[in-house]
C-alpha cells in the first residue's frame, strides 16, 4: 500500500458511493487507475467489503449499550438476541464486554427483562444512546433502494433502477436524498492488519 491507496481508502471510509473518477481527480491519477487499485485491495484483503450505516432512529428504533463481565460471546448474543438485534459485542480487559442493542419498542422494559435473563454474566451497566435527534423522512421508494444498498452499497444508478424497477430519474433523485441524510453513511469495512 503507497499514500494513494491511502488516499484511495480514506475517501471510500467517508463515502463509498463517490465515483472512482471523482476520487481519481481529487487525488491526482484516473478513475481506471483508481478502480483498479480499489481491485487490487479487495483481492489483497485490505478491503472486506462495503457497507451502509443507518442510525436506527431513522427506522424508529433505539439503541442500548450493556457492560457486563464474561469473554463466552456467542452465550452473550443468545441471550442478547432474546430483548433485540445484537450488532457489537467487544471483549475488553479484566474479563469485561461491551454490547451493542437495536431494540424497538418499549425501551424502558427491555431493560428490566434484560436485568432478569443475563445467565452466567455479571450484568454492570445498562443504558440507552441518546437519540441523536435526526429526522429522516424516507419513502417506500427510499426504503426499496436501501434494501438493494444494504447488498451493494456502490451500485451503480442504472442497476439500482434494474433491480428495483424504478426509473434511473427516481433512483438518482432518491440517492441524492439518502446521500444528504446525516443518518446514512456508505463506507468501506478494511483489514488494518493488510496494510
Amino acid at each position: 500500500m503507497d499514500n494513494l491507496d491511502i488516499q484511495i481508502l480514506h475517501s471510500l471510509l467517508d463515502d463509498c458511493r463517490e465515483s472512482d473518477r471523482s476520487i481519481g481527480t481529487k487525488i491526482g491519477i484516473s478513475g481506471a487507475a483508481v478502480s483498479s487499485r480499489i481491485s487490487k485491495m479487495i483481492k489483497t484483503g485490505v478491503i472486506e467489503g462495503f457497507t451502509l450505516k443507518i442510525e436506527p432512529s431513522v427506522f424508529g428504533l433505539s439503541l442500548l449499550y450493556v457492560v457486563v463481565t464474561g469473554q463466552d460471546t456467542d452465550k452473550i448474543l443468545k441471550q442478547l438476541d432474546l430483548i433485540g438485534e445484537p450488532f457489537l459485542v467487544v471483549p475488553v480487559v479484566g474479563g469485561i464486554s461491551v454490547c451493542g442493542i437495536v431494540v424497538k419498542e418499549d425501551v424502558g422494559q427491555k431493560i428490566e427483562i434484560l436485568k432478569n435473563i443475563m445467565k452466567d454474566v455479571r450484568l454492570l451497566s445498562v443504558f440507552e444512546a441518546k437519540n441523536p435527534g435526526i429526522i429522516s423522512n424516507l419513502t417506500r421508494t427510499d426504503v426499496v433502494i436501501i434494501e438493494k444498498l444494504l447488498k451493494n452499497p456502490r451500485a451503480k444508478i442504472d442497476e439500482l433502477a434494474k433491480n428495483t424497477k424504478l426509473s434511473t430519474k427516481t433512483v438518482a433523485r432518491s440517492l441524492q436524498k439518502l446521500q444528504n441524510d446525516e443518518a446514512i453513511q456508505y463506507t468501506v469495512v478494511y483489514n488494518p492488519t493488510k496494510f
